[in-house]
């Protein structure tokens, strides 16, 4: 999981510098693995081929992972090849970009990085002591509007990055727009599901910190959103580090927001049922995961 974070960065960095073709070759870099001559020196190369270099890492990281969850079985071994199928995909698609020189697929290899980083945060979450340690099942008071209030989050928060990612990779005046609207949505809507997690599971194991995480991350984005917007959108002598590194940490953040409200949302279903529904009902995502 902790692997995955600074490929995120070091991706997003790569579109902020607009590096994503520093190679026309893949998967080589100039024809070679590891040590393309000059790349060191020049600013596009070193960030797109330390990009491949940090993916490979990473992809390793993901076979050994699926390795020592092979025999835990159930939803750690399905978990862990998934991600390790997804980090595959990834590094297809990155490939497959840079020979197709397609923005198109830049976006979708940009949106397919979070994906595969909540699924890395999902297999932390499901072989941690704290999620094995659990209490399963406890009653709780509108257990079942939080949980779907948890799925509403995590799609509006989804929306929002695909959003974001269009106006990234395109430029485009519309997707900007609704970016900046949909953003008072999420932030609305996070808002609620971190004070209500706070406010109404404030004893909960797992569902306390990630309320606490979520309500840290919200803040946090926001002040993100806005020096992004100020530096990349309004433009201005900034420092020539921020107008990469405010986007960049921006779609980094987001990503981690995205991961968080998914965290929340399998240990509300994991942890929860109903206080007033009947004592074996079980929730779909709860039954998977179990």
């Amino acid at each position: 999981m902790y692997a995955v974070l600074p490929l995120l960065l070091v991706g997003a960095a790569v579109t902020s510098k607009d590096a994503g073709m520093a190679f026309p070759d893949w998967p080589t870099s100039d024809s070679h693995f590891l040590n393309p001559p000059g790349w060191l020196q020049d600013g596009k190369k070193f960030w797109e081929h330390g990009h491949r270099l940090i993916g490979w890492t990473v992809g390793m990281l993901a076979i050994a992972a699926t390795v020592s969850c092979w025999s835990m079985g159930g939803a750690a071994r399905a978990i862990a090849l998934s991600t390790l199928g997804a980090i595959v995909v990834q590094g297809v698609l990155g490939g497959l970009r840079v020979r197709e020189v397609s923005t198109d697929l830049a976006m979708i290899h940009g949106i397919w990085g979070q994906a595969c980083f909540c699924l890395a945060c999902t297999l932390a979450l499901v072989t941690s002591r704290a999620w094995v340690e659990s209490a399963h099942g406890l009653p709780a008071r509108a257990s079942v509007f939080f949980q779907r209030g948890c799925l509403v989050a995590l799609i509006c928060t989804f929306v929002q990055l695909v959003l974001g990612a269009a106006y990234r990779h395109f430029g485009n005046a519309h997707a900007l727009a609704a970016h900046l609207v949909w953003a008072v949505v999420v932030i609305l809507v996070l808002s609620w599901l971190a004070f209500w997690t706070l406010e109404q599971y404030s004893g909960q194991r797992m569902l306390a910190p990630l309320g606490k995480l979520l309500a840290v991350l919200i803040g946090v984005q926001v002040l993100l959103g806005g020096l992004a917007f100020l530096v990349t959108v309004m433009g201005g002598a900034w420092p020539a580090t921020l107008q990469w590194a405010a986007p960049s940490a921006h779609v980094v953040v987001g990503a981690m927001m995205l991961a968080c409200v998914l965290a929340l949302t399998l240990s509300a279903y994991h942890m929860l049922r109903s206080a007033e529904g009947a004592p074996g009902e079980v929730p779909t995502v709860q039954a998977a995961l179990s």
